[in-house]
This record gives structure tokens, sequence and C-alpha cells, in this order.
């Protein structure tokens, strides 16, 4: 395959990856300034988001998709859902050892990059890579490493959404407009309300719930077939792995057929019987109606959250390849009654914003540092008339708090540093008085989410710095809440001339040690 003609070289190239739970896509911005899908060395647009094991080989994509079947054991998907978490919660073992999930979606972009220098004839060494908006702090730092440990340099973390929107907007700039964005996706699901004027898009609310995808849909006909061969033969057929990705697949070709038709027909057969489902898409309407229900009341959420009605909204976008379901889009038409953007692909509009994000963050450094990385045809392309650049402003999607003791001390409650709606990047500071009388050492326990109850938030991580002796109770320690444009936080605890600035100390995904070890070990790994 030929390299795109891209004629004049830049010193830095960069691309932008949706990383997503069944599907990712890549893209880069090409010589004439035009934003472009790049295809995989299978040249196909999109790559399925699945990993096939064979010794020291990880195949990705389509091949290792093709395999779940005949070889389940070494398969591994939806891994997205799992980021965030410590590799004791969750990691899957192939040839004796055992991958976190960050360690999992890094092949994922390995295998994206490997593609992207191959297609484009040139090492790439930073990406902007796309998360749900309602992606948490240790989701978002688990991403964040997953691209480090695939030897790429995050230039930024950023949400679906206002990526989707910015491919969505850039030819619109002119044009102020709000825009409603309804990303279902394969895994998860984000709506987030966007304006986009003077040049600037904004972020202005959103929710979502990342454990809501078409997976949902899929396990609907998945344990409605399953019914069906229990009823008739007695036998599980779920509890056979093989079994299970069989009928997983064809429950999937059978979504994708009912979104065109309004029957399909599932055979199933295992144990050497069998079993045939007629599926009407009515039938799987009313079955899956409950996941719909999900997605409206998010949707009427997230327009209380920003105080607006349906009429301060110009256009729905909708991203994610589930909406192409029929029902979802008669959903999202009736209750805003308004119109569907049609010119955008739901597969690629979230790469296409990453790599425009990506351009926009490398023209960023160019302004700090004073020196150009890229040609000066491109700074042209994404600036405004008086020559600034084209402003992306993303909100907090979740609440960061601290936890503190009542006055009385006899309970603890969560005090909001950051409250949720906050624009990015963002500082704040605050000072607290010590519990007691003659306290050694200040623990400062970070928590993230709406509520005053600690065992109601997700903990974070803590910080601790130690007190001079003899202090009264009362005495002030002020902590320092940073939260950069990846909505990753950084937490600065001080004290009578000592000061503890560090990352917190994350009780979820890899520690720094285990990133140099998984970095070490990864290189050993050929990705296909």
């Amino acid at each position: 395959m030929s390299a795109s003609p891209d004629s004049t070289p830049s010193v830095r190239k960069a691309i932008g990856i949706d990383l997503g739970t069944t599907f990712c896509a890549i893209a880069h911005i090409d010589a004439y300034g035009k934003p472009q899908i790049i295809p995989n060395s299978e040249s196909e647009r999109i790559t399925p988001s699945v990993i096939l094991f064979d010794g020291n080989s990880a195949i990705v994509g389509t091949l290792a998709k093709q395999n779940a079947v005949s070889e389940p054991e070494k398969i591994v998907d939806f891994v997205k859902r799992e980021m965030g978490k410590s590799k004791g919660e969750f990691h899957r073992d192939f040839n004796g050892k055992g991958y976190s999930a960050e360690e999992l979606s890094a092949i994922i972009v390995k295998k994206l990059k490997n593609d992207a220098e191959k297609y484009l004839g040139q090492g790439i060494s930073d990406a902007v890579i796309t998360v749900p908006a309602y992606f948490n702090d240790a989701e978002r730092t688990a991403t964040l490493h997953a691209g480090q440990l695939a030897g790429l340099n995050v230039l930024q973390i950023i949400n679906e959404p206002t990526a989707a929107a910015l491919a969505y907007g850039l030819d619109k700039l002119d044009s102020d407009q709000t825009v409603f964005v309804f990303d279902l996706g394969g895994g998860t699901f984000d709506v987030t309300i966007m304006r986009i004027e003077g040049h600037h898009i904004r972020m202005l609310a959103s929710n979502g719930d990342h454990r809501l995808g078409g997976k949902d849909w899929d396990d609907v006909i998945v344990n409605w077939v399953a019914e069906e061969f229990d009823k008739a033969h007695g036998e599980n057929p779920l509890l056979d792995l093989q079994s299970y990705q069989d009928l997983y697949s064809r429950a999937v070709t059978g979504k994708l057929q009912l979104s065109g038709r309004s029957r399909s027909t599932i055979v199933h057969s295992y144990n050497g019987r069998s079993v045939k489902i007629d599926l009407t898409r009515e039938d799987f309407e009313a079955r899956s109606r409950h996941l719909l229900e999900k997605c409206k009341a998010i949707c009427e959420i997230v327009m209380q959250e920003a105080q607006m009605t349906w009429p301060q909204i110009d256009r729905i976008l909708l991203t994610g390849g589930m909406t192409r379901m029929p029902a979802v889009r008669e959903m999202i038409s009736a209750i805003s009654g308004l119109p569907l953007a049609e010119d955008v692909s739901p597969d690629e509009a979230v790469a296409i914003g990453a790599a425009i994000q990506a351009i926009l963050a490398l023209l960023g450094e160019e302004d700090r540092l004073g020196e150009r990385v890229l040609p000066i045809e491109t700074r042209e392309q994404f600036s405004t008339a008086d020559g600034g650049l084209i402003r992306v402003t993303n909100i907090t999607t979740h609440t960061m708090g601290v936890v503190l003791w009542d006055d009385s001390k006899v309970e603890e409650y969560v005090f909001p540093m950051i409250k949720k709606m906050t624009p990015i990047p963002v500082e704040t500071k605050n000072s607290f008085g010590t519990a007691k009388a003659n306290m050694k050492n200040a623990i400062v326990r970070v928590v993230e989410g709406e509520s005053t109850v600690p065992s109601e938030c997700t903990p974070l991580g803590v910080c601790e710095i130690e007190l001079p002796p003899f202090l009264p109770k009362g005495s002030p320690v002020e902590l320092t809440y940073r939260y950069d444009a990846n909505q990753v936080l950084e937490v600065t605890v001080d004290a009578y001339g000592k000061q503890n600035r560090v990352f917190i100390a994350r009780t979820t995904g890899l520690s720094a040690g285990e990133i140099a070890t998984a970095t070490a070990d990864l290189s050993q790994i050929k990705v296909m």
C-alpha cells in the first residue's frame, strides 16, 4: 500500500485515536489540512478492539475477532469497560503473565500506531486519545498510561463527544449553534451539550453511563436465545466458552440485520442439539426497552444539569455505531423534536475530531516554545481570522472532593474542592484545620463523586504530609487541587513550610513501578 500524499513532511506527526470498546479508528490531518481516516494494515477503516494471544505475538483486529469462536481462551475483548481497575480487580493471564487493562489497551494502541506509521510512511510520536466524557479520574489515567505504554507521547486525553463536535463543527465555526451530542458506542454512553461560538467550542454539560452500550443490546439477544435453548433441551449453552462466543457472534449479526429489516433468524447449536429463533424488530425493541429508557433518562438529566430546554438546542449529533439502530434514532427525535445531523460518520467522527485536537495541541506547543513543529499552512488552516487558534473548553464531569471530619468529630463528610461542570484546566485552594492537637501527620483522602457521604464516592487515593510537633487543634493545612486538560488530578498539601506535591497515590490502575515493568514486558510482544 502506498503512503498518503503528504508532500510537505512535518517535524512531528500527530494522530487521533478513537479507542473504542468494540472498534477503534485512527485519523490524521493530511498535507492539505484535511482530516482523513487512516486505514489499518488490512485496509479497513475501523479496527475491532479484540486481541488474540498466540505465543509471543498479539494479533489485534478482524483476525482476532474471527478466531473468537475457535480459540475463545486466547481472546480478550471489551477491555475498555475494565479501565481504571487495579490489577487485582481485573487481569487476564496468557503465557504465564497477567495483563492489566492498561497493558491490554496498550497492545491495541500499539497496533493502531504501527498501522498509522506503515500507511503514512513515517514514525508517529504524538497522539490524542479519546475517552467517554463520563470516564472518571482512574479511567482517564489508565487510558493515558495505555498510550504511553504503546510508545506514544499523549498530547491530550479528549472527551469523545468533544471530538465529535470538533469533527462536526470545524467547517461551521462561523455559525453559532448549540449541539447535543448523543454518543452510544459498543460499551459506553455519553450525552454532552456543546456550544460552537466565535471559533470557540465549549462543553456546557455532560452525563452518561460507561457501562451501557451496544454489548448490552447484544446480551439481550444472547440471553433470549439461551433461554429458548434451555427450554427446549434443558441445557444452558452459555456455560461453554466456545458456545458463548459463537452465540454472541450470531447475536451481533442478528442485531445488525434488524437495523435494516424487520426480521432475522438465529440458529444456534450446542452439544449436538440446536434451536432456531425468529427475531422480529418489534420483539427485540420490546425486550431492550429498558436500555433505551436508560438512554432517555440520561438525556433528560443532562438537559436539567445544563438548565436548558430542547428549543435551545440547534442540532442533534449522533456518534457511535449503536445510533444506527432505528429505535435509538426514533427516541432521540421524539424527545427533542430536532433534526439529526447526517454529515458526519458515527464510526469516524470521534477519531477525526481527535486528529484535529492533536494539531491544535501541537500548535499550542509552538506558541509556548516559540518554535515551529508543523508546516505554516497547517497553522493557517486551523487559525481564526485574527491569527488565534480554534479553542476547545471542556468541563469536569465529576466533583473532586476531600474527606473531612465534622466539628463534633462524630462523622466524616466530603467537601467539594472542584465541582462538577467547572471549566478546565482549573486550580483551586482551600485551608482546613487539623482535627486534633499534636497530630503527627495530615492524611488527605481524595474522592470523586457527587455525594457528601464518603462511602458513596469513588476513592482516588491519599496524600500525606508530616506536621511539626505540638500543633494545636485547628492548625491550618492548605490543599491545592489542580485538574488538567486531561481531567487528571494533582493534589498539593502545604503545612508550615512543608509541602508534599505529588500526583495522588492512586488506589487504582498501575503504579509507577508496574508501568516501568509493563513497558519492558510489552516490548517483548510482537503486535500484529
